[in-house]
């Protein structure tokens, strides 16, 4: 026979309840909108813009020499970017829910971006020097690959002086890959883009060796918004990258050689063939 569970015919209402003190009501209501008011030790990332460094942002110095020439580009190389809150802004519970909830923000402890006790003005400046050391680095890459890979005759006198690249309000060491692929694609006859848009991250130092970046699934966002089709980056990210844009190919590099070798591809290796 199967067990019976008595069971009561007694209604409940709220009237059965005795009513929470005034004071108690006030003290939740004041506790759950301080969770939504009070500043979080977080900052927010999102997507950035993205810059043709074809645009005016690489070319000659003036004082390089007229033997050298600049190759019009048919195609474009996007420098990306994410835009990061600052270390004096207040991230308060409600942003922080509500980007936690859209899947292209990403929400992290603001000691894991910002140096404790810095304020956003050293912040800034320590970006700035970034991305000035990634240019130099770029351009002191670039420099070698032409004179090993091209004719003597034309870069053997090429020097770092001679290849300009502007600052922009986008600073870190991130750019590097991106510079120097746009150095020689100004310098060389080769049309690497080939009327492409090509979006790239990653650090470079001055052997041409890639390095790894923050942000790559905030960035590959920005370059499917700028209509990249190709996305070089990192080998060493591929274990973070998560949903990749139908439109878009990865190519995974670990130097400036990788990278040409992948636009010069019609099938680049991508993450999975890293085995990430």
């Amino acid at each position: 026979m199967p067990p019976i569970f008595a069971t009561s015919s007694r209604r409940f209402s709220p009237s059965n309840f005795s009513r929470l003190p005034r004071i108690a009501i006030v003290v939740l209501v004041l506790f759950f909108t301080s969770a939504f008011v009070i500043p979080l030790p977080y900052v927010l990332i999102k997507p950035g813009k993205a810059q043709n460094v074809m645009e005016e942002m690489v070319k000659l110095s003036e004082s390089a020499p007229a033997s050298l020439s600049q190759y019009p580009s048919d195609g474009k190389f996007l420098l990306l970017s994410v835009l990061v809150t600052s270390p004096g802004s207040h991230v308060v519970g409600i942003e922080v829910m509500y980007n936690w909830i859209r899947s292209e923000d990403v929400v992290i402890p603001r000691s894991l971006i910002y140096r404790p006790g810095n304020s956003p003005a050293k912040e800034k400046e320590i970006a700035q020097t970034q991305m000035v050391d990634s240019q130099r680095s770029a351009k002191v890459a670039a420099v070698k690959y032409l004179q090993e890979n091209y004719s003597q005759e034309i870069f053997a006198s090429l020097s770092v002086s001679d290849i300009a690249i502007a600052k922009t309000d986008t600073g870190g060491p991130s750019g590097g890959m991106i510079y120097a692929l746009g150095v020689i694609e100004l310098l060389t006859s080769q049309d690497l883009l080939r009327g492409r848009t090509v979006a790239g991250t990653g650090t470079i130092d001055v052997k041409g060796m890639v390095g790894a970046i923050g942000g790559v699934n905030e960035k590959i966002i920005a370059a499917k918004r700028a209509g990249a089709t190709l996305f070089l980056m990192p080998v060493k990210n591929c274990g973070e990258l998560e949903n990749v844009p139908k439109e878009i190919t990865v190519a995974a590099v670990s130097s400036l050689s990788e990278a040409i070798s992948a636009l010069n591809s019609a099938s680049p290796r991508g993450c999975a063939s890293v085995g990430a």
